[in-house]
């Protein structure tokens, strides 16, 4: 296994050198592509020094204009060579686990579609604990499988996916993503919430540790993109309906097994968006959340949903009938 690692980055040479020089010390990785989204002073081996310990490992790659690490992730798979690849944030570290998960899957890397594993996140380090939230850590115990790497049933993936949508949690298999056309959706936030599903919903074959290979770092405040509370969460639907698409142009037995999910996680996701942005805007939330769920769910489909899940039908009966977000 070739593996590639593109790292988005915006006006992080800190946090970019904190991690590359993680990565020289891992040793694992047969390239490096940096994705420069248009920082105010650009990034390279003058700016970032701790680059020079990979020598020629690293390519630099720049965006003209700063367009988000959706963009900037697609340019750099467009110039990845290996085999595989993993996406990994310039303020996120590897775990000292992430080798022996190398190490477990080497022998299954022409088999599986993509590999997901278990992340810590720093709140719950804080905390003294391992992992990421209880909910999420419910669904990883709910699987068959534990640290040594195995498939996923259909029924197992279809609960996983439900997890955060965060890009760095996998090791794709790069052909996988090139012949199914499966990339970030281009918009400044939420951008990995496409990956994410949609490789869940065209893989037939994804395996699973649960050995942590990652550090989120979570910062309270900032200029991160997760703590934006403008108007640049609106353009979430585009990716919920071009994942939705997904779904819904080859219809089969597996892709539908993930219809219900996906839309739980879709407003359970609005719902967040409303506390975590300026109330200013939340009368434009609640038209696009309406305009969604008419365009997305049928008559049919509603009566599935209130069958399966009747708390997600009351959310999105109060969108449409009560005009107000869950």
């Amino acid at each position: 296994m070739k593996l590639s690692i593109v790292i988005p980055v915006w006006n992080d040479p800190e946090g970019l050198g904190r991690l590359l020089t993680q990565v020289a010390e891992l040793g694992l990785f047969s390239e490096v592509i940096v994705v420069d989204d248009a920082s105010d002073d650009p990034l390279g081996p003058e700016t970032v020094p701790e680059s020079r310990a990979l020598t020629d490992s690293v390519i630099w790659l720049r965006s003209s204009e700063q367009r988000g690490a959706g963009h900037a992730r697609n340019i750099g798979l467009d110039r990845v060579t290996g085999s595989h690849v993993i996406f990994f944030d310039s303020d996120d570290l590897f775990s000292d686990e992430f080798s022996a998960i190398i190490t477990s899957c080497e022998t299954e890397a022409e088999a599986f579609d993509f590999l997901i594993f278990r992340h810590d996140d720093t709140r719950i380090l804080e905390e003294g604990g391992r992992g990421s939230f209880p909910t999420e850590e419910a669904r990883w115990k709910a699987l068959s499988v534990d640290d040594e790497p195995a498939r996923l049933t259909t029924r197992e993936a279809a609960n996983l996916c439900q997890i955060s949508a965060y890009p760095w949690n996998k090791i794709y298999r790069t052909d996988f993503l090139r012949d199914n056309a499966i990339r970030c959706t281009e918009i400044p936030v939420h951008n990995d919430l496409e990956l994410h599903w949609s490789s869940f919903i065209v893989a037939r074959n994804i395996w699973a540790t649960t050995q942590i290979g990652a550090v989120h770092q979570w910062h309270p405040s900032g200029t991160r993109l997760t703590n934006r509370r403008g108007d640049e969460r609106l353009a979430v639907f585009q990716a919920f309906e071009n994942t939705l698409s997904r779904i819904t142009s080859e219809p089969d037995l597996e892709r539908l097994t993930f219809l219900h999910p996906f839309f739980d996680f879709n407003f359970r996701l609005i719902s967040w968006i409303k506390e975590n942005m300026d109330d200013v805007y939340l009368d434009v939330l609640l038209r696009k959340s309406k305009d969604y769920a008419l365009s997305a769910i049928d008559k049919r489909l509603m009566t599935l949903i209130a069958y399966r899940d009747p708390a997600l039908a009351r959310k999105i009966n109060r969108i449409l009938f009560e005009g107000t977000l869950p």
